[in-house]
């Protein structure tokens, strides 16, 4: 290894403060390309701190060390990254979405490196392939089946399940599939939702979605329902009137969120609000003063979920034509802040907490021997999550990507 300096200035002087200008940043590289990250901020997502002036290096699409900066000697072979004044963060995980090819770049453009597609359909397998290959610039993609659901089918290439002697040949093909996760959807009968719960377990398969609108939400959890959709199910046991959707949070009673917290942690079930979404749909489809009723009873639910310890997940619903891809992510973190978590319990969610969702070991954190999925932004997200939007470049599967390089 060969000592490398860069200028004073870029270590110590860029970072003086907002008004500070912030040094260039090189190319993109490809995969195999060493980075060294200089003089950056590192947001490690353990805790709710700061490393300040620290040197990253990544080889091989892992981080190989973090160090402070002057540490060690930067590797010769390594394309050096100005971090001074910048703070570097785990790549975003949307945990809800509908991709389509033609947005897949979106999410990186804004700084998510992983998604959780949320319907699976024939074409995704070869949209994967091509994102895992640089084919096409897009997050990591991991995949719930088609949807499960009783007549009449709302949503293209639906597996239409109507009796309870359907079910079994109607999953068997989807796990064979590799999927791991079973989408549940609201038209299933009550018989044929609790054979497709048992039988979704038999196959290894883990079930996820929308609680059915003829199934109560305390049978669904007892059911083992892994992740629920959208609030679906707790709408209708909070409404004073059992309305459902957006409807059902405009007259929520208040005082039933503590119970229902605390069923949701009593059932390990993961939830995945959507707050954001709800809110445009709540604008657009309500009076002002049951829409502004419909997102703080959302919002103060998340609180309720959050204060007893249930599992939370961030995600968007992108991909449907209500709101924009990659940037609806960052509306959702908001909408989160707003609900009474900091920004650090926030990003957690779309960080370690997506991580352990998916089971990836090596993601949502910073630290030597994990993923190079990470985030150069140019600002503290940790101070205001807007900060999280300013993107400088990203770190995709090993690859540097500055923000002006993505179309």
């Amino acid at each position: 290894m060969s000592l490398r300096l860069l200028p004073l200035c870029v270590l110590v002087a860029c970072s003086d403060g907002p008004t500070a200008t912030l040094p260039d940043l090189p190319g993109a590289t490809g995969a195999a390309t060493p980075l060294a990250i200089v003089g950056v901020s590192v947001i490690p997502m353990d805790t709710d701190r700061v490393l300040p002036n620290q040197t990253v290096i990544v080889r091989g699409g892992v981080i190989a060390s973090i160090a402070p900066t002057g540490h060690f000697p930067l590797p010769a072979d390594a394309v050096v990254i100005a971090g001074a004044g910048r703070y570097l963060m785990p790549g975003l995980t949307d945990m809800h979405v509908h991709l389509r090819r033609g947005e897949a770049t979106a999410y990186v453009r804004h700084g998510i490196t992983t998604v959780r597609n949320m319907w699976g359909y024939s074409t995704l397998a070869a949209l994967s392939a091509d994102i895992a290959s640089a084919a096409v610039i897009g997050p990591t993609v991991h995949s719930a089946s088609p949807g499960v659901d009783g007549d009449p089918p709302q949503w293209p290439e639906t597996v239409l399940v109507t009796a309870t002697s359907q079910v079994e040949s109607s999953v068997a093909p989807l796990a064979s599939q590799g999927y791991r996760w079973l989408k549940v959807y609201s038209r299933l009968q009550p018989a044929v939702f609790d054979s497709v719960m048992i039988t979704a377990r038999a196959f290894g398969m883990l079930p996820i979605g929308h609680v059915p609108l003829s199934v109560d939400l305390r049978t669904a959890l007892d059911a083992g329902m892994h992740s629920i959709e959208h609030f679906t199910g707790y709408d209708r046991a909070v409404s004073a009137t059992g309305r459902s959707g957006t409807s059902g949070w405009a007259d929520a009673v208040a005082t039933r969120f503590l119970e229902y917290a605390q069923l949701s942690v009593a059932a390990g079930v993961w939830n995945c609000p959507t707050l954001a979404i709800y809110a445009h749909l709540a604008e657009q489809q309500h009076s002002p003063a049951e829409r502004d009723a419909i997102v703080a009873n959302r919002r103060a639910f998340v609180k309720a979920l959050h204060d007893a310890g249930a599992r939370l997940l961030v995600g968007s619903d992108a991909g449907i034509d209500v709101v924009a891809p990659g940037v609806s992510l960052h509306d959702e973190l908001a909408e989160f802040v707003r609900a009474g978590l900091t920004p650090y319990e926030a990003l957690r969610l779309a960080t370690v907490r997506a991580a352990e969702f998916l089971g990836r070991e090596k993601l949502g954190s910073i630290a030597p021997g994990m993923d190079a999925e990470l985030l150069l932004v140019n600002g503290n997200p940790l101070a205001e999550i807007a900060s999280a939007r300013s993107i400088a470049g990203i770190i995709l599967r090993g690859a540097w990507i500055p923000a002006r390089s993505l179309p």
